[in-house]
């Protein structure tokens, strides 16, 4: 393993057979997405994965959810721990222990509170913590990560004083991981205030931690005080982006953010703004990089890699529909939430309005990762990021990317005549699909014509795409977090300092410098939440560029400012 890289709102109509409803109409059924119907044969609700792009609500507002109890939910037998339930709502989490606990019946009554930005699917899943699970788990040659026994996923009406007051059916998991009958079943209430338009300020939040510093600002852990909800705060200085001429992309990474709606992108709640800084709320994702996960267990088992790759690759597919290329896919860019799926973070080196085909020639990424084409500036189009899902994936499956060298000089003349070499335990299906993205011949590589033909390839032949996207799939680890305050995955050399918003005595801006950031202010009611999405693209003012600070959980070597 190798060192680390220095771093007019509509009113529903009740339908008899309809337990959920949108508080606008639906958009057209995809293939990958159904209606929510209940069984009415017993009463108990159903639902099914959302669109992979953002929808309206109706407008921003408050989520309300209490999980009171569940019952026919398969434990470990000699538990000596009950079981756990962890509440998701657009990557905000909420970890809720077992109030009491009966043969057949596990109490919890709890309430949660959850900013709503946009339209989102609710999850509810039940874990058997690992203390308890221990002896069974390896009995079934598995480690000692916390057994997920089931799950629930539903769409809330968002329908302004709206309350749901239903038992859903829970997807039941055996130990091995495999679904069973769905004989589960959890008593969930549902409630949703809409809320008008109001000024946001840093004194809506409680300063908890710095988990992250750059050049341009910092990164810290906050806490929203009606809510109680946590989030990662990107603190920027205006005059700092100012003077390096960062105004545009920091504008452009914020429409990126708020416009996408997707399960494996971090998600923008909210962004506003002071004479002297610029603030970015986004969901805060405790699991820690993956480029952690990879130095701590030196490389990842073939099961493991092809689902990560999956979830990039849905997460590369949507940028792609955008018009948006990544440019700066690796590990450090790749986060974990509290179940173990990915989170795709960091839109500094995005290259926006790229329509297939089309050709940009800005030097930049991260050494490791550029595609032969960048090197020799011929120009390069979206097939740049398969070319680095191609490393990505080498170095999941080995520990390092596969033109490595301490010295980047001769980094670059592997990656552009050097042999594809692997490993003899790299399998035949994954060193087929590896050769396939890193062909150097940017009109011959795999996705070069779209990602389906990456989809399609056998590496990937078990993977239900649609099961995938809804993230119905048991995530193969499951990080170690106690809470959705943990930032044990965090770097100490931030963690350990005092959070502070420090203060800038007046501000040295022009009215027409300040003018700039005009757009930049962002809450849910006032996009819509759907936001100017015309012809797949999303309309901006500027193209982005080099990254204004360091992301919450990293600290790569970057090169250019992807203009």
């Amino acid at each position: 393993m190798f060192k680390k890289r220095v771093p007019s709102e509509n009113k529903d109509k009740k339908d008899s057979t309809d337990v959920l409803h949108k508080s606008e109409p639906p958009l057209p059924p995809k293939p990958d997405s159904r209606p929510t119907t209940p069984n009415t044969s017993n009463g108990l609700s159903t639902s099914s994965s959302p669109p992979s792009r953002s929808s309206g609500c109706g407008g921003a507002g408050m989520l309300m959810v209490r999980v009171v109890e569940a019952r026919a939910i398969p434990t470990i037998q000699g538990a000596k721990e009950p079981p756990y339930c962890v509440i998701e709502f657009d990557k905000n989490e909420v970890v809720v222990n077992a109030k009491d606990t009966s043969e057949n019946t596990i109490t919890w009554k709890h309430r949660a509170h959850f900013d709503v930005s946009r339209d989102h699917e609710l999850s509810v899943s039940i874990y058997q913590p690992r203390t308890a699970a221990s002896t069974a788990v390896k009995d079934a040659g598995k480690d000692t990560n916390d057994i997920l026994l089931g799950y629930v996923k539903l769409r809330p009406t968002f329908m302004d004083g709206g309350l749901q007051d239903e038992w859903y059916h829970v997807q039941i998991y055996s130990v091995d991981g495999k679904e069973m009958s769905n004989s589960g079943e959890i008593h969930l209430q549902i409630g949703f205030k809409k809320m008008g338009p109001k000024h946001m300020d840093i004194e809506e939040f409680e300063l908890l931690k710095v988990i992250g510093k750059g050049s341009f600002g910092k990164v810290m852990q906050v806490r929203k005080k009606d809510t109680n909800r946590i989030y990662a705060m990107k603190i920027i200085r205006k005059s700092h982006i100012v003077e390096r001429s960062e105004v545009s992309h920091t504008l452009a990474e914020r429409t990126v953010l708020a416009q996408i709606n997707h399960p494996f992108i971090v998600p923008l709640k909210f962004s506003f703004q002071s004479p002297e800084k610029l603030y970015l709320v986004l969901a805060f994702v405790n699991g820690g990089e993956l480029f952690h996960h990879l130095q701590r267990e030196g490389r990842f088992s073939e099961d493991r890699a092809r689902f990560y790759a999956a979830e990039l690759l849905c997460a590369l597919e949507c940028l792609h529909g955008y018009n948006i290329i990544y440019r700066d896919l690796k590990p450090e860019n790749i986060l974990l939430d509290y179940t173990g799926h990915i989170a795709l973070c960091d839109f500094g080196l995005c290259k926006l309005d790229m329509k297939q085909g089309a050709k940009t020639n800005t030097f930049c990424g991260t050494p490791e990762y550029l595609a032969p084409e960048l090197l020799l500036g011929q120009g390069y189009t979206k097939s740049v990021d398969w070319w680095t899902l191609g490393i990505l994936l080498y170095e999941m499956l080995t520990g390092l990317p596969p033109f490595y060298d301490e010295n980047t000089n001769e980094m670059y003349r592997k990656i552009l005549i050097d042999e594809l070499r692997f490993p003899d335990e790299i399998g035949s299906q994954a060193k087929d699909l590896l050769k396939a993205l890193l062909n150097r011949d940017p009109n011959e590589r795999l996705g070069q014509d779209g990602p389906e033909a990456i989809k399609t390839h056998p590496f990937f032949a078990d993977i239900n795409w649609t099961k995938l996207m809804a993230r119905k799939y048991q995530p193969p680890f499951k990080p170690n977090v106690t809470s959705a305050t943990d930032t044990s995955n965090f770097d100490e050399e931030f963690t350990s300092e005092a959070p502070t918003d420090s203060i800038i005595e007046g501000s040295h801006l022009s009215e027409t410098v300040q003018q700039q950031f005009a757009g930049f202010t962002y809450q849910a009611h006032a996009e819509h939440l759907a936001g100017s999405i015309v012809a797949g693209s999303v309309m901006t003012t500027g193209n982005v560029k080099g990254r204004e600070v360091a992301n919450s959980y990293m600290r790569p070597t970057r090169i250019g400012r992807g203009l």
